[in-house]
C-alpha cells in the first residue's frame, strides 16, 4: 500500500495535493491516509495541512524519481492517463491556469493529440504574459509531440498554429535577424500556403521579421 501511494505521488509530481490523490487512487480514504501517515513519518514526504486540504512534497527529487522509475511502463501510462482525466472533469480551473501540467501527463500517457492541444495552450498562455522564454519550451515541445502523429491535414493546421504562435516568442528572445525566427515564419508561410490559408496574422509576422532584418 505505502508503495502503491509512493509511486501515484510520484506521478503526480514532486508536490502534491491530497485532494488530486484520492481522486485517482483506487484505495479508500482511510487507507491512503495511513500510507501518508507512514511516508511522513519515515521522512520520505513534508506534509502541509490536513487531509483533505493537505499537500505532500518529497523530502528529495531523488526519492520520487526512484519510485516513478519503478512503475511498469504500462502502469505508469495509465497513471498519467487516469491523472489527467480527473484534472480534466474535477479541476477544470487547473486545467486552464496550468495547461503544461495537462500536457506533460497526457505527453506520458502517449495521449498525443490531447497533449499537442494543452502544449499548445501552454505556450500561449505564457506568451500572453510575456514568459516568451517559457513559451519557446512549451512550444518546441508541441512541435516534437506534433511529428509523432500521422501526417493530415489536421496536423499541418496545428502545426501552422504552433509556428504562428513560437514566431513572436522567438522574435522576443532570440531579436528580429535570429535564424530560428526566420525558420518558423518561413514554415507558417509556406504551411499557410500548402492549406490555402495565408491568414493575415502570418502575413503580420512576416511583414514584421521582414521590416526589422532589413534594418
Amino acid at each position: 500500500t505505502v508503495k502503491a501511494v509512493t509511486q501515484l505521488g510520484a506521478t503526480i509530481g514532486r508536490t502534491f495535493a491530497y485532494e488530486l490523490l484520492q481522486a485517482v487512487s483506487p484505495l479508500d480514504a482511510a487507507t491512503l491516509q495511513h500510507g501518508l501517515r507512514q511516508l511522513v513519518e519515515a521522512e520520505l514526504l513534508y506534509q502541509r495541512g490536513l487531509p483533505p486540504l493537505a499537500t505532500y512534497t518529497f523530502k528529495h527529487a531523488l526519492i520520487q524519481d526512484v519510485a516513478y522509475q519503478s512503475l511498469l511502463k504500462r502502469t505508469r501510462q495509465q497513471y498519467h492517463q487516469r491523472i489527467a482525466q480527473v484534472l480534466e472533469a474535477r479541476f477544470p480551473n487547473r486545467c486552464e491556469t496550468q495547461p503544461k501540467v495537462l500536457a506533460q501527463h497526457y505527453t506520458e500517457a502517449g495521449l498525443l493529440q490531447q497533449a499537442v492541444d494543452y502544449w499548445h495552450q501552454a505556450g500561449q498562455r505564457a506568451s500572453g504574459r510575456s514568459a516568451h522564454v517559457e513559451a519557446v519550451a512549451h512550444l518546441t515541445k508541441g512541435l516534437e509531440v506534433l511529428q509523432m502523429l500521422p501526417e493530415t491535414t489536421g496536423r499541418t493546421r496545428r502545426e501552422l498554429a504552433f509556428q504562428v504562435s513560437l514566431g513572436p516568442s522567438l522574435y522576443a528572445t532570440r531579436g528580429p535577424g535570429a535564424p530560428e525566427v526566420r525558420h518558423a515564419l518561413t514554415r507558417a508561410r509556406e504551411l499557410s500556403e500548402y492549406l490555402g490559408d495565408s491568414t493575415q496574422l502570418c502575413k503580420a509576422l512576416e511583414e514584421l521579421f521582414l521590416f526589422h532584418g532589413s534594418r
